[in-house]
């Protein structure tokens, strides 16, 4: 998400557009789980099978870990798709993957909270840094519920909350806001699987 420097809070319109590109977001993983149950099942469960054989539900959490944590290109949606296409124990791969992900988010604001200090770190980061500052002095602890649903990254809210130096229960809140929104998300990949 980028962030107007001139604004520190956003915008109904601009909310609103957040919400729907976050609806727009779950189609994409349905359409696109759908399409590759539909055309591609068996390569995709042989590839998942292979997956989960070689690297486990740790693999998933590791994987999960540096999606979330450094916005690697592989989202926890694949982890997912992973576990659901090679029918590996559902409660142990979500449990894997919420790990992988609340630990990225902790690891990304204590490190953050750690550098905050650097000048270049801090001009680099003003704007978006001041967004957040006056929506948590705004909103209080409301602001993780609101951060949680909108189409942001996950790591950067935390890297930011970091940097601000916002109190760790705010921290807690993100992570507590983080595990429904991938519960939705794994739904929508199994409902997909199972559409296609």
């Amino acid at each position: 998400m980028t962030v107007a420097a001139s604004s520190s809070t956003l915008s109904r319109p601009e909310l609103r557009a957040l919400l729907l590109r976050f609806i727009a977001a779950f189609a994409v993983v349905l359409l696109t789980v759908t399409t590759i149950a539909y055309f591609a099942r068996p390569a995709a469960e042989a590839t998942a099978r292979g997956f989960v054989d070689r690297f486990g539900v740790l693999g998933m959490a590791l994987g999960t870990l540096l999606a979330d944590g450094l916005s690697f290109p592989v989202p926890p949606q694949f982890y997912m798709l992973m576990a659901i296409a090679s029918g590996a124990n559902v409660a142990k791969a979500f449990t894997a993957i919420a790990l992988g992900s609340v630990a990225a988010g902790a690891v990304g604001y204590f490190l953050s909270e750690k550098v905050s200090h650097w000048g270049w770190m801090s001009r680099k980061t003003a704007a978006p840094r001041q967004v957040l500052a006056s929506s948590f002095a705004r909103h209080g602890y409301r602001a993780a519920l609101v951060l949680s649903v909108l189409p942001i990254p996950y790591s950067m809210v935390c890297y930011l909350a970091g940097l601000n130096r916002l109190p760790r229960r705010f921290l807690g809140l993100l992570m507590l806001c983080r595990v429904p929104k991938l519960l939705a998300f794994f739904y929508l990949v199994h409902l997909g699987w199972s559409i296609g």
